[in-house]
């Protein structure tokens, strides 16, 4: 038997442009859904680094050298090490309760846990045995050469800016209309720690926040290098050495022009004191939830 086809007949106007409406209500819909799921976190992959996993290994050594101790030691050193290290593991303990209650960012209250740990264990190890302290010491040493924090590179929307491009796109092409008029820069030093400790947050603010797409009302995250460029430092008024309370510095420009800073800084070189770099801050200082409504609402 002939296999007959059914006769396709062409499709009239009105069906045609029932389809026409269905697949721009279909893209519509996965528009808007996209666009209104917000990012995910920044992973926590980024705590499986060097920098991380060789400061659990020092720490964790102490509790050898704690077992050893209590062997091998006469028992007025054995003596002294168990009363120093109660006393210090509950100051300890305190401290980071303390800490929570002015809680940044996870990888800043990380830092703080290593950072007093490894204190308490650096005086423990010299109250133990002179050795022990130079070994520790030494390991301390070593790992701060060889495994420092790196700056982060997960998902971010933040763009990286030289003096150049600075120059062209927030400050020229945002008065022309040809970039957004609103850039929020994250003036950074890779080799200052909390730089690369609030890094994460500024990425994940930089994915729920940035629009670059609309040029009137949008706003575009960026950052940019002080160590490759330190004239950027002398041209915003920010303190580059060492122990500077300035790094990082957040600066949002509107039309190329500065409107809001943090930390604030006067003209007499007064730094705003005891700024806490939180996601929350960061969006109440700058109002990045405001102007994210007023988008959505002019949209």
């Amino acid at each position: 038997m002939k296999n007959f086809r059914t006769p396709k007949f062409p499709k009239t106007p009105d069906a045609q442009k029932r389809n026409t409406n269905k697949t721009h209500s279909t893209v519509k819909v996965i528009t808007m859904s996209s666009s209104s799921s917000s990012p995910s976190p920044p992973s926590l992959k980024r705590f499986l680094s060097a920098h991380y996993v060789f400061n659990v290994i020092i720490i964790l050594l102490y509790p050898l050298f704690y077992i050893w101790a209590i062997e091998m030691k006469d028992e007025e050193t054995v003596e002294k090490v168990v009363n120093w290290t109660k006393q210090a593991t509950y100051m300890t303990g305190l401290t980071l309760l303390l800490k929570l209650r002015r809680f940044e960012t996870l990888d800043k209250f990380i830092a703080d846990c290593f950072l007093h740990v490894k204190s308490s264990i650096l005086l423990l190890s010299f109250i133990m045995d002179r050795k022990v302290f130079w070994i520790f010491g030494s390991l301390y040493y070593f790992h701060y050469l060889l495994c420092q924090l790196r700056e982060y590179s997960g998902a971010s929307k933040a763009e990286h800016l030289n003096v150049a491009s600075f120059e062209r796109r927030a400050k020229i092409g945002a008065t022309k209309g040809e970039e957004t008029k609103k850039w929020l820069v994250m003036f950074y030093a890779p080799w200052h720690p909390p730089c690369n400790q609030f890094d994460p947050t500024f990425a994940q603010l930089s994915l729920e926040f940035s629009d670059a797409d609309d040029k009137d009302s949008g706003l575009t995250f960026a950052k940019f290098d002080l160590s490759r460029w330190p004239g950027g430092a002398i041209d915003h008024g920010i303190d580059l050495t060492g122990n500077s309370k300035q790094l990082p510095t957040l600066i949002l420009f509107d039309n190329g022009g500065e409107i809001e800073r943090m930390p604030r800084c006067t003209k007499q070189g007064v730094i705003e004191n005891r700024v806490v770099f939180s996601r929350a801050n960061v969006c109440e200082r700058f109002g990045l939830k405001a102007e994210r409504k007023e988008l959505k609402k002019s949209k």
